[in-house]
């Protein structure tokens, strides 16, 4: 069968090994492609338009990358971390981390919170310049505003800017935050790995089988889908919030 006729789709892998097998390296097609370019003395922008229409003729798309589901914590394992966070009696780590798991907020966007974001009266927090330049609000459940009512008056007395300020009462740094997010993960002696992003994971899945619909999960989490924007525009975080709100009843961690 000539190269002509052949429909790459329908071949087996054992067809597919022996066409690898008889290619020549990337290396040599890339130095007899370079001795054809050479003489035209090509820029950046030049060979970035040769190979999309290199693409276009042989017909070759972008593969999607395969998004890999993380490993989320069973409820167990979420309160056997919990419990040697509150073990340690540290405030400040135990108001960050709850923030963390209640409202799904990015590691980024929690080392950017201030103490006059939060709003008490309405359980929310401002994200300000959150992923996307874009500023929106988080929700967090009314059993939580006693605490972080008490914790922001203690930040406020320190002078602190930031909700969460390390000892040199500066900002943390993600960094530092998933520096805290391992500690206790080892001291709770969980075998899978535990960090921020992880809460964001684990509680849009929590929502997402208490029935709270993908819109509104988009408005809770920030994220933005242009075909869902439609739908996004017409929803306000009071309509969330009831629902949530509900949901939050029944999670693990009090």
């Amino acid at each position: 069968m000539s190269e002509e006729t052949v429909d790459y789709n329908d071949l087996s892998e054992a067809e597919w090994a022996e066409i690898r097998r008889q290619r020549i390296t990337p290396k040599e097609v890339a130095k007899r492609v370079a001795r054809i370019l050479k003489p035209h003395r090509p820029d950046y922008h030049y060979l970035k338009k040769v190979f999309q229409h290199t693409r276009e003729l042989l017909e070759i798309t972008p593969e999607k990358a395969r998004k890999r589901l993380p490993e989320l914590l069973t409820d167990t394992e979420l309160i056997t971390f919990y419990e040697a966070v509150w073990n340690a009696k540290n405030t400040n780590h135990l108001v960050m981390i709850k923030l963390l798991i209640y409202t799904g907020i990015r590691n980024a966007e929690l080392t950017n919170v201030q103490i006059k974001d939060v709003d008490l009266t309405n359980c929310t927090v401002r994200i300000e310049q959150g992923k996307g330049k874009k500023d929106r609000y988080v929700l967090f459940p009314m059993t939580f505003r006693g605490e972080l009512a008490q914790y922001v008056e203690k930040q406020k007395r320190s002078g602190a800017k930031f909700l969460f300020e390390s000892n040199r009462l500066g900002a943390f740094s993600t960094r530092r935050i998933r520096q805290i997010i391992k500690e206790y993960s080892e001291q709770s002696g969980i075998e899978k790995r535990v960090y921020p992003h992880l809460f964001r994971h684990q509680i849009i899945t929590y929502l997402t089988r208490k029935g709270i619909i993908s819109p509104k999960l988009q408005l809770l989490s920030g994220h933005s889908e242009e075909k869902s924007l439609a739908i996004y525009r017409d929803l306000a975080l009071a309509d969330v919030a009831e629902e949530y709100e509900s949901a939050m009843e029944k999670f693990p961690v009090k």
